[in-house]
C-alpha cells in the first residue's frame, strides 16, 4: 500500500495527480527518531539475544508494574523487529496524513494531538490486559493509535488525500470505510488476530474525534428549514485562508489611505492592523524557511 495525495486547486475540487511534498518540520524530526530507534530496536536484539529493549520501553502491563512509567511514551516510537512494512506503513501514514495536520492547524497542535491519539491508545491496551491477562507480559509497540488520529483528521478535513491501495486510488474516507468494514466483519466473526493493536488503534481514532469536539474544529449536523440538511462548519484550513485574505485586503486599503492621505491620517486600530499584519507575514517567512533548511 502507497500513499498518493492531491493539493487544493480550485474551487471544484483538485485534480488527481501524484505529489510528494516535503514533510513539516515537526513531522520530519518524528520520521527520524523512529527511525533511529528502530536502527537502535534491531542492534539491541542482536547484543542481547532476548527483546529486552522492547520489553523496557515497549508498553505492557507488567511492564507499568515494574515503575517503567515511560512506556506510554515511549512505545509510540518503536515498530515490530520482524518486519520493516510496521514501520514503513505508520511512518507513510504520518508523512502524509500528519504533514497536511501541521500545516493547517499548526506545529503545537500537531504534536498535542499526535502524543494524546498515541497516550489514549496505550492506556487502552492497558485496559484490555488488565480484562486479559494473556496480554499483560506483551509489548505493545507502533505509532497505529497516533497515527489512526490523524487518519480521522484527513478523513474530516482533508478528503483531498488519495490512498492507493495495491493498484486502485481512492479517496481516504473510502479508504477508512473498507478498513472499518474490514474490522467489524473480524469482530462479528471472532477472528481478529491482533487485538491489542486494534483497540490501540480504535482508542486512537476516537481520541482524535473527541480532540476536535474539545478544540470546537469538528464539523456538526444542523437542522434547518424543516428539514435535516447536513451543514460542515467552516474547516481550519479555510478559515486560515479566508482570515489571511481579509486581512490582506485592509492591508491594501490601508496602505492607499496612507498613499492618498499620508501617515498620520491612520488611526490607532489601523496602526494595529499593520502591526499585526507585518508580524503575521514575519512568522510565515520564518515558518518556510525552517522548512526549507530541513
Amino acid at each position: 500500500m502507497s500513499w498518493r495525495d492531491r493539493p487544493y486547486s480550485g474551487d471544484e475540487g483538485p485534480e488527481l495527480r501524484l505529489a510528494f511534498r516535503k514533510p513539516s518540520t515537526a513531522v520530519t524530526w518524528l520520521i527520524i527518531a523512529n527511525v533511529a530507534v528502530f536502527v537502535v530496536e534491531l542492534i539491541s536484539l542482536n547484543w542481547s539475544g532476548m527483546p529486552a529493549f522492547v520489553r523496557i520501553f515497549g508498553l505492557s502491563l507488567n511492564g507499568i508494574r515494574e515503575f517503567y512509567f515511560w512506556q506510554p511514551l515511549t512505545y509510540m516510537f518503536l515498530h515490530s523487529p520482524d518486519s520493516v512494512f510496521h514501520l514503513l506503513m505508520n511512518m507513510l501514514g504520518l508523512y502524509i496524513f500528519g504533514s497536511e495536520f501541521e500545516r493547517t492547524f499548526g506545529r503545537q497542535r500537531f504534536l498535542q494531538f499526535y502524543g494524546i491519539c498515541g497516550v489514549v491508545g496505550g492506556m487502552a491496551y492497558l485496559v484490555l490486559s488488565l480484562l486479559s491477562p494473556e496480554h499483560q507480559n506483551m509489548p505493545l509497540v507502533g505509532a497505529s493509535g497516533a497515527v489512526f488520529g490523524l487518519l480521522v483528521a484527513a478523513v474530516i478535513f482533508f478528503p483531498h488525500i488519495q490512498v492507493v491501495l495495491l493498484i486502485f486510488p481512492m479517496p481516504v474516507r473510502v479508504f477508512a470505510l473498507i478498513w472499518a468494514g474490514i474490522l467489524l466483519l473480524q469482530i462479528l466473526s471472532g477472528s481478529v488476530q491482533n487485538v491489542g493493536g486494534e483497540v490501540c488503534h480504535l482508542a486512537g481514532a476516537a481520541t482524535g474525534i473527541v480532540l476536535f469536539y474539545a478544540w470546537g474544529t469538528m464539523p456538526r449536523i444542523r437542522v434547518g428549514s424543516g428539514r435535516l440538511s447536513s451543514r460542515l462548519q467552516e474547516g481550519a484550513w479555510a478559515r486560515r485562508q479566508r482570515e489571511a485574505a481579509e486581512e490582506q485586503a485592509e492591508v491594501d486599503r490601508i496602505l492607499a489611505k496612507i498613499h492618498s492621505e499620508g501617515l498620520n491620517s491612520l488611526t490607532r486600530k489601523e496602526r494595529k492592523t499593520l502591526a499585526e499584519a507585518t508580524r503575521h507575514q514575519r512568522e510565515r517567512e520564518q515558518e518556510f524557511g525552517r522548512l526549507d533548511r530541513l
